[in-house]
C-alpha cells in the first residue's frame, strides 16, 4: 500500500472515531435520567477531590478536567502504573464513595467502559483543553465555562 493510501485510511478512521465520540457526547448532554454528579454536590465534590488527591500523590498530572452531570473529562498524564489500572482504581474508589452518599439501588455508579484520546502535539493539547472547558457551555449548563463550579478552573 502506498503511504498516501495509508494516510487516507488513518484519516478516515480518525474521522469516524471523532463522529462516534461526538454522538456519544451529544447523547450524554441530553441524558437527564442519571445526573448524580450535579444533582448531589457532595458527589461532584468527592470526585473533584479524588482527581486532585491523585495529582498530589503523583499518580497523574492533571492538565484540565471537568465534572459534568453524568460524566467527567480528564486531560492527564499517568505518572505511575498503567492507564487501565489507574482508571479502574479511580472508578472503583469514587464509585464506592458515591454509593455511601446515595442509594444506587444495586447499580454501578460508573459505566464499565471509558474512552481515551492521545495528544501528540501542543496544538492537540490546546484543542483538548478548549473542548473540556466548553463542555458545560455546550451542554447548556452555563453561559461561560468559568461559571461551572466543577472544573479545574474553579479550584
Amino acid at each position: 500500500m502506498s503511504d498516501r493510501l495509508l494516510k487516507h485510511d488513518r484519516e478516515s478512521w480518525l474521522s469516524i472515531q471523532r463522529r462516534v465520540f461526538q454522538e456519544m457526547e451529544d447523547w450524554l448532554d441530553r441524558a437527564v435520567n442519571v445526573r448524580h454528579l450535579s444533582d448531589d454536590a457532595r458527589i461532584a465534590k468527592m470526585v473533584t477531590e479524588a482527581i486532585l488527591h491523585r495529582a498530589q500523590q503523583m499518580i497523574w498530572t492533571v492538565f484540565d478536567y471537568v465534572v459534568m452531570p453524568n460524566h467527567i473529562h480528564l486531560f492527564l498524564e499517568i505518572r505511575e502504573g498503567s492507564l487501565k489500572s489507574t482508571m479502574e482504581g479511580f472508578k472503583r474508589w469514587t464509585g464506592h464513595e458515591a454509593g455511601k452518599l446515595i442509594d444506587l439501588k444495586g447499580k454501578s455508579f460508573w459505566q464499565d467502559e471509558w474512552f481515551d484520546h492521545w495528544s501528540r502535539s501542543d496544538e492537540e493539547d490546546e484543542r483538548i483543553i478548549v473542548y473540556i472547558r466548553n463542555n458545560p457551555v455546550k451542554a447548556g449548563l452555563v453561559a461561560r465555562y468559568r461559571d461551572w463550579p466543577y472544573g479545574s478552573w474553579a479550584q
